[in-house]
């Protein structure tokens, strides 16, 4: 035995231990709800269209010109962030019904809306076009805010990819249109919290623009694109601080409201794959990075497609190396675990031998000692009724000689006096047996309950409630009871019995079918319950 535990404690030291799981951060918990929400994809995508569709099928009961114009900006407003293609068709049948109708206003909405879409997708030309074609004199306030803001997410994003002098150019006219925009947002509004936040970020004014976002954050609605571009600012926020863990719990919970939201123009789900990947979590990263291009593909904005197909190949090449170095040394462990499950199997064999002769031999022992038990709880009830009657016994014979002698003086004193009609009326009467049998039954009720007291509740329970047993005030047992008493003593015979109670066979074979077929149990297997009620 020693050497098979020695074996047991090598093998043990053999097999390579599983690395343990930390405790779960903030971070893990959204990265699970993260991937829940990926799998789930399919259901916000076909609720969003399900929307749009509503929308659409609207458009053919459309009669009057400002119902299917604002009907066209809801339609692109969904399209917006969901398809490109679809979002730019309604600009454009926005944009021609404006000229059909000649609605200047009308026409300076369309193509702020048109403008926007050219900048998603990379078309920086067209859209600064589009924006120096619209008389700033004809703009309403609101069109002001978003001709300034389009202007500035133009030349933004454009001196990113413009190179020599232009990119400073561009750089500086982006913060021109920015300055303008600023100054004619409402302070209280989303796009001046997130663009005077950002100015606070690249002014490295970090306190502040934590301030006001976490002020505005509440405020957002969760799940929507405003709640994933709040989240998404707060997120590079503690990129610049360097608090990276913050940092990807920000980028998780905007990637999680963009899916939820059915934005398919994103790019916190990029940032955080790219993150990964640096991390090493190289499975996680592949999934993040395979999601983003499927929804820059869908989206069908060149651009955006373009900068996730840059850093693409680097994940999926480090993902499929990792695969392989994996499967490699998942053959090494099957080949060395199949080899220790060998002797495993070898070790259990012997081991399971050997649990087989000490649970054979705990057995018999758990048998034997259930027979002890059950011998002696039976001679210690047999001695209990023993004691109990043998003491009524000497007890009533004691007390019956002396009613005898007692009913004997009488006798003879009337036989000496004479008094022959009294001898014989005194003779005749059953008085005496009866009295005796009532004080017979009584004290064999008085002993039976001194050694089963709960007897009648343990019978009643194994009766249906309507045939319930209760015996009346002063009497202790009723006759049924003293039938099943005597039964519970081992008397079964119902000869015996009925000579015991005075009654006919008949009577008490009546009662005993009556009870079997009223009981609870199987009527067969009543009187074993009845001798299955316990003494004490």
């Amino acid at each position: 035995m020693k050497k098979v535990l020695r074996i047991l404690f090598l093998v043990c030291c053999i097999i390579p231990a599983f690395e343990s799981l930390s405790a779960g951060t903030l971070l893990d918990s959204l990265l699970v709800e993260l991937d829940k929400t990926i799998a789930q994809d399919s259901l916000y995508i076909s609720l969003k269209e399900k929307k749009i569709q509503d929308l659409k099928s609207a458009l053919p009961q459309m009669t009057n010109n400002e119902e299917r114009f604002q009907l066209y900006k809801k339609i692109f407003n969904e399209y917006e962030a969901f398809i490109c293609d679809s979002a730019y068709v309604y600009s454009q049948l926005s944009l021609h019904l404006a000229e059909q109708t000649g609605n200047v206003f009308w026409q300076n909405e369309s193509k702020l809306q048109l403008a926007n879409i050219l900048t998603i997708s990379g078309m920086y030309t067209e859209a600064v076009d589009i924006l120096a074609s619209i008389n700033k004199s004809e703009l309403t306030g609101e069109q002001i805010v978003s001709y300034y803001t389009r202007y500035y997410h133009a030349y933004a994003e454009w001196s990113e990819f413009a190179e020599y002098e232009y990119a400073a150019e561009y750089k500086r006219l982006g913060k021109v249109y920015q300055d303008s925009m600023l100054s004619v947002l409402h302070p209280n509004s989303f796009e001046y919290t997130i663009e005077s936040a950002w100015r606070y970020i690249t002014q490295r004014e970090y306190d502040k623009a934590k301030e006001l976002l976490f002020s505005f954050l509440p405020k957002v609605e969760k799940n929507t694109r405003n709640y994933s571009i709040i989240t998404s600012i707060i997120g590079i926020l503690y990129w610049y601080t360097n608090d990276m863990e913050k940092h990807n719990e920000y980028l998780a919970i905007s990637a999680v409201s963009d899916i939820k939201a059915s934005v398919m123009e994103t790019t916190s789900l990029r940032s955080l794959a790219n993150l990964l990947y640096n991390k090493g979590e190289l499975e996680r990263a592949n999934s993040y990075i395979k999601k983003s291009l499927k929804d820059a593909n869908f989206y069908n904005a060149r651009l955006r497609s373009i900068q996730i197909s840059r850093l693409y190949p680097y994940i999926e090449n480090a993902y499929q190396t990792e695969q392989k170095h994996q499967q490699k040394m998942l053959r090494t462990s099957l080949i060395v675990i199949s080899l220790l499950s060998v002797l495993l199997i070898c070790l259990i064999i012997y081991i399971i031998q050997q649990f087989g002769k000490l649970s054979e031999s705990k057995r018999q022992t758990f048998v034997i000692n259930e027979k002890l038990q059950a011998n002696n709880k039976a001679l210690t009830e047999a001695n209990s009724i023993k004691e109990e009657y043998l003491g009524r016994f000497l007890n009533l014979c004691s007390i019956y000689i002396e009613k005898m002698e007692n009913r004997q003086r009488t006798l003879n004193k009337k036989a000496k006096e004479g008094n022959m009609d009294e001898l014989f009326r005194t003779l005749k009467s059953n008085t005496f047996i009866d009295d005796e049998f009532n004080e017979f039954y009584q004290n064999f009720d008085s002993a039976f309950l001194n050694i089963f007291p709960d007897f009648v509740n343990q019978f009643n329970s194994l009766l249906i409630d309507e045939e319930k047993i209760t015996p009346k005030q002063g009497e202790k047992l009723t006759t049924e009871l003293r039938i099943f008493a005597l039964i519970r003593l081992g008397i079964n015979d119902s000869l015996q019995i009925s000579k015991f109670l005075r009654y006919s066979i008949t009577t008490i074979y009546n009662y005993r079918s009556k009870y079997r077929n009223k009981a609870i149990v199987p009527r067969e297997e009543f009187e074993n319950e009845v001798m299955k009620i316990s003494s004490f």
